[in-house]
């Protein structure tokens, strides 16, 4: 089967992990001989970051532009004749809509179920249950998902009875370094790393208290935060508080990723919420293990004493608040696996992390084992160019057939 014409719907204002996984998707497809896709940006812009990856061949649309003129939500009529327009002009054998569930009704309509496909990336999890979202779940046919936990969480918290796939994502092209090798335990301080958008779901106040009770115990480490965001404050008068500033270094946003990981000999990754967790696949990358949460789909990315550790997050959730972490845009459910269920978040006990990091340190002949084993698991299971083909393959079957295939 030929590989069809495609037209993608997503949001790329920003730079994160979607925006990015998105652009080296097209150019990687690209390569593999698909035919040109277009796209359809959701925002008001597509970053500079994300543009310049994008193929320069690839023509890109706005969703809720016509030129420089921005069209009105009412009457509703408008918004539906132009995304009516955008799909018939761009001649679409099919529509991939990325990670949005609330505005997508119109892209569904003029498209039609049997020529779209839904990815989901994390969108499941926020809290707004609107009525949008469930006419659209319950329209779309078929659903691409980047982790087991995200089919679940369409499954059990939506409701969702459709065609679901899996298909993990990848290490990124630009993140791949050919001459990574497996790492010794370091004979200097432990540098513990950290990367994440500083927001409460990322558990950085739980990172924090885990260094503050290392270096209490009298364990030589350091943390490094790679990101940024608007609980940054908050977290370092929090490192004041507890007397670690001298350890941490907040590095902000930082354009260097690969010298990023590189400079650290242990990813620390107590999220509340992470529906994949590319960042544990970077690090491993770089022969760094992660001790992460056993949280939503953590769990299928750090193969537990293979790769890294998962460490089940027992406390309630008020306990992030009482540690110093923010409140704001916390998810009202996760994903358990050890359950198979949706619950309320929980929080990772800070002194089981730093349990789990001393007795890493311990354990030299572990840790090399373990940056062995990941290095070698991300070669052999997320290799992105695989990743490529076989949601090619997937969106391919169901435009030709009705069924997502596997590659």
């Amino acid at each position: 089967m030929s590989a069809p014409r495609l037209l993608h719907y997503v949001s790329l204002d920003g730079a994160g992990g979607v925006e990015l996984q998105f652009a080296d998707f097209i150019g990687t497809a690209a390569r593999l001989g698909a035919r040109p896709a277009q796209v359809v940006a959701c925002g008001k812009r597509i970053h500079p970051l994300v543009a310049e990856r994008l193929p320069d061949a690839t023509p890109r649309h706005f969703e809720k532009y016509a030129g420089p003129v921005k069209l009105p939500k009412w009457p509703p009529a408008i918004r539906g004749a132009w995304q009516a327009r955008l799909v018939r002009d761009s001649g679409a054998e099919g529509v991939v809509i990325w990670n949005r569930l609330r505005d997508s009704v119109n892209t569904l309509k003029a498209a039609g179920p049997e020529r779209c496909i839904y990815w989901e990336r994390g969108a499941s999890w926020f809290a707004d249950e609107t009525s949008a979202k469930t006419r659209f779940i319950d329209q779309v046919q078929a659903v691409l998902a980047n982790s087991h936990a995200a089919r679940r969480m369409l499954e059990l918290r939506w409701g969702y009875r459709g065609q679901i796939r899996v298909v993990p994502n990848a290490l990124r092209p630009p993140l791949v370094d050919p001459s990574a090798v497996a790492r010794s335990a370091p004979q200097h301080d432990w540098r513990l790393g950290l990367v994440a958008r500083l927001v409460p779901i990322k558990g950085t106040a739980v990172a924090l208290h885990a260094l503050a009770t290392l270096r209490q115990r009298g364990v030589p480490v350091t943390l490094s935060i790679a990101g940024d965001g608007p609980e940054r404050e908050r977290l370092e008068r929090l490192a004041t508080q507890l007397g670690v500033d001298a350890a941490v270094t907040f590095h902000g946003l930082v354009s260097d990723m690969a010298a990023f990981y590189r400079s650290i000999d242990l990813l620390i990754h107590p999220a509340l919420r992470e529906p994949f967790g590319q960042i544990a696949i970077e690090a491993n990358a770089y022969g760094v293990p992660a001790i992460v949460s056993a949280v939503d789909g953590l769990v299928e990315v750090v193969a537990h004493g293979v790769s890294g550790l998962c460490l089940p997050p027992t406390e309630p959730l008020a306990t992030y608040v009482e540690l110093g972490g923010g409140a704001e845009d916390l998810p009202p459910y996760v994903y358990h696996p050890a359950e198979d269920a949706i619950g309320l978040p929980r929080v990772l006990s800070p002194d089981r992390l730093a349990d789990a990091v001393a007795e890493l340190i311990e354990d030299r002949s572990r840790y090399a084992r373990l940056s062995r084993e990941g290095l070698m698991r991300v070669g052999q299971q997320f290799d992105f160019t695989d990743h490529v083909r076989d949601a090619l393959a997937s969106i391919t079957g169901y435009l030709h057939n009705g069924t997502l295939n596997r590659s």
